[in-house]
């Protein structure tokens, strides 16, 4: 059985861009999140403040971007599903999508209440300061640290099984599942 599909089945060059950026963005900003919390010692040091500025820039504009994919998405119809693929499976693929962008909103924005109860500033990509979620709230510290790193967990997650999925895909079923987004 032939299982190429026709090119006018592949995301949109936009969709595709959204995605890979987003990826690039994403991964390594969890990895230096990861890195700072659970690798570098705990004791402040000038390497991680600066890390840790790095991070906080870049967390909110995922906000930004996610919100136009989201735009996008909802204007532009993605390509259907393979007829191959059993019903439980595009579950899993619904679920795992909306996961992965409920948890792309709520990584930042968990990240962005953590500076405000902090009383920190929310700077983002170098430009602009954005307004606090929340009230400087030391008692809300300790909450909101366990959330923002709670669902960082589950983002890391779904993103693993995001990956392992398509290489399944290519590699396991070879079909050209993963070529609708190259």
């Amino acid at each position: 059985m032939d299982k190429t599909l026709p090119p006018f089945q592949r995301y949109s060059l936009v969709a595709r861009m959204f995605h890979w950026s987003m990826a690039a963005i994403i991964i390594p900003l969890w990895l230096l999140g990861f890195y700072v919390g659970r690798i570098m010692p705990h004791a402040a040091t000038p390497q991680k403040a600066l890390l840790l500025l790095i991070h906080k820039e870049i967390g909110p504009f995922i906000i930004v971007l996610t919100v136009l994919r989201l735009v996008w998405r909802a204007t532009h119809r993605p390509p259907s599903m393979s007829s191959d693929i059993p019903e439980e499976e595009r579950l899993a693929v619904q679920a795992g999508h909306f996961g992965l962008y409920a948890m792309m909103l709520i990584v930042p924005l968990t990240g962005w209440v953590r500076s405000s109860v902090h009383g920190l500033p929310i700077p983002m990509m170098w430009v602009v300061n954005l307004p606090p979620l929340a009230h400087k709230a030391p008692v809300f510290v300790p909450l909101v640290n366990v959330l923002h790193q709670f669902s960082s967990w589950i983002l890391g997650v779904l993103i693993a099984g995001h990956v392992i999925a398509a290489l399944l895909h290519r590699y396991g079923r070879r079909d050209r599942v993963m070529d609708r987004m190259l």
